[in-house]
């Protein structure tokens, strides 16, 4: 192929170009890009495939799918953008585009080397872009747009229908009077949308306003205002008289005298499960009918309870079972109630607290932090009677939450992970344990009884998933399958409550997750103690830590040098 041009002949390097199979940009006479044009030129090879029937015809099923659908909605005086989008299948082979309005044409554009201005022609083909720019636009430009090419064959790639009215709808204040207006963007590849929908996260119970604003401003008192969720309308006020739809009786309204200004933004109270949707608004002047592009309402709520686990304390102590609403919302004006099984033990309502019998001066919540949607229980003096399951109710109107349930066990002792905290009394969580070691190794996966309590007496279980890997039970001791010979406890230690494992001789089999378990009649408590036991080739591993006591033992080997 003669006279083909690749890109760096702009820098004065003319290369030949044969057998070339896509568009490319060639030069006439010169190199000034002032005289580019463009066309695509076919190989032999391509010249001798020519395309059969049915790639023709696969050919025009792709054509129909290019072609796109588009509402554009403005006000008058508005600037506005009717985009077009070029694929890039076709682009190098346009020829000319024309925007009709109906069946007149209101603007071509051919592409050839005697065109002046080709450089920008060029960088349109080169971006996919033939949009055209309306200025000033009037009620009279309403219409049909479509956007034709001419490439091998005359071809729509657009259809967009233009909406221009007096007054528009804008849903923020300092939009207002505001002339520009932007293209909607597609909502997928494959599809263009006539809605550019905003949202709104509320909770269950709470008041909101879907705001929108005539522009530029303009008096609404004499217009009908209809707000829908769907196809429902929910608002309509008309004639000065105002209908609430099913269902929001009593809940819905426009500050009437805020119409003089042109806001005729929908009021909701006491936001409900069932008003989760989209709404718009629908405005009409005499013959003139204007509409918004709607916003969603996301009406929501939960109370989240972090422990997954059973909360283990000794009698005497301080406790916090945690509760949070989520989105964090504030529950100083929420009816709090925690209840133990059926039995409410805590009541906040309307500011004031209600204590259960037999929690009085026990039981609490931190006020400051209800702001911050803390709903935490606080209790005090824990005794053994207090162990079950609790749970939190948040009322607010007429919504009701309530959480999942939290078991607390309060014994005479409890599990602790270091010697230091036995005995303590309103311990703080510390970080979790970690013990490296390398394949072969013995290692000890501590554990004490707080207070200090005697366990010869008591059964000891340690288990490795749902597996029990040692039972110490009447002064006899039993290891599991796998571990014989490698597990055992310090006898003498039991007198004083340490009941920790001893691991010899680490293999790679012992991977997973151990946990204690100390049963002494009929009291038992459980650890919810972790300890995963990680298999490497490496002498360093990364940890990852649990909401409770964490044991993350590293096994490796080391290098052993022979001569």
């Amino acid at each position: 192929m003669t006279g083909c041009l690749v890109a760096t002949s702009i820098t004065g390097s003319n290369k030949p170009c044969t057998g070339c199979k896509i568009a490319t940009i060639v030069f006439a006479r010169t190199l000034n890009l002032s005289h580019i044009f463009l066309t695509g030129f076919l190989s032999a090879d391509s010249r001798m495939n020519a395309p059969s029937a049915s790639s023709r015809r696969a050919s025009s099923r792709r054509a129909s799918s290019r072609l796109r659908f588009l509402t554009v909605r403005a006000t008058a005086g508005d600037t506005v953008i009717l985009p077009c989008y070029l694929p890039p299948e076709i682009s190098t082979e346009t020829r000319e585009f024309r925007w009709f309005k109906g069946t007149d044409c209101v603007f071509q554009r051919r592409f050839s080397e005697e065109n002046e201005g080709a450089e920008q022609i060029w960088m349109m083909l080169f971006k996919g872009e033939l949009n055209l720019t309306l200025k000033d636009v009037k009620v009279t430009d309403s219409g049909q747009y479509r956007c034709e090419i001419l490439a091998e064959k005359k071809e729509e790639i657009a259809v967009i229908h233009l909406h221009v009215a007096e007054f528009k709808l804008v849903s923020r204040s300092e939009d207002v009077g505001n002339p520009n207006v932007q293209p909607l963007d597609s909502t997928s590849s494959d599809e263009w949308s006539s809605s550019f929908v905003d949202s709104h996260d509320v909770f269950y119970g709470d008041d909101v306003t879907l705001s929108c604003y005539l522009s530029p401003e303009t008096s609404a008192v004499t217009m009908e205002i209809r707000w829908f969720k769907g196809a429902d309308c929910v608002y309509l006020y008309q004639n000065g008289q105002v209908t609430e739809g099913r269902g929001y009786e009593g809940r819905v309204s426009v500050i009437t005298d805020d119409l003089q200004r042109g806001n005729v933004s929908l009021n909701l109270r006491d936001a409900q499960r069932s008003d989760r949707g989209e709404y718009r608004c629908e405005i009409t002047d005499g013959e003139k009918k204007v509409e918004n592009n709607g916003v969603y309402l996301h009406v929501s709520g939960s109370l989240k309870i972090p422990q997954t686990r059973p909360v283990n304390v000794h009698v005497g102590e301080t406790v916090t079972l945690q509760c949070y609403l989520t989105p964090r919302t504030s529950a100083v004006t929420m009816e709090i109630r925690w209840f133990k099984g059926a039995d409410c033990v805590y009541l906040y309502q309307n500011g004031q607290v209600t204590e259960g019998r037999g929690y009085e001066g026990r039981v609490s919540v931190i006020t400051d932090d209800l702001q911050r949607g803390n709903v935490s229980l606080n209790l005090r003096d824990a005794q053994e009677s207090d162990s079950g399951e609790y749970r939190c109710e948040i009322t607010r109107g007429t919504n009701k939450l309530e959480s999942d349930g939290v078991h607390l066990r309060v014994t005479e002792f409890i599990l602790v992970y270091r010697s230091e905290d036995v005995g303590k009394r309103d311990r703080r969580q510390s970080s979790p344990h970690v013990v490296f070691t390398s394949a072969g190794y013995d290692i000890t996966l501590p554990c004490f009884l707080s207070p200090e309590t005697s366990a010869v007496t008591m059964e000891i279980r340690w288990f490795k998933g749902a597996d029990c890997v040692y039972l110490y039970q009447n002064g006899q001791v039993t290891e599991g399958r796998g571990y014989e010979g490698r597990v055992s406890v310090i006898t003498d230690d039991l007198q004083r409550g340490n009941v920790s494992l001893n691991l010899r001789d680490a293999q790679e089999s012992d991977s997973g997750e151990y946990r204690c378990e100390i049963t002494d009649g009929e009291k038992k408590v459980d650890t919810g103690l972790f300890c995963k036991i990680l298999f490497t080739f490496h002498n360093l591993q990364i940890y990852t830590l649990s909401t409770h006591f964490t044991y993350l033992i590293t096994v490796s080997y080391k290098s052993i040098h022979t001569p």
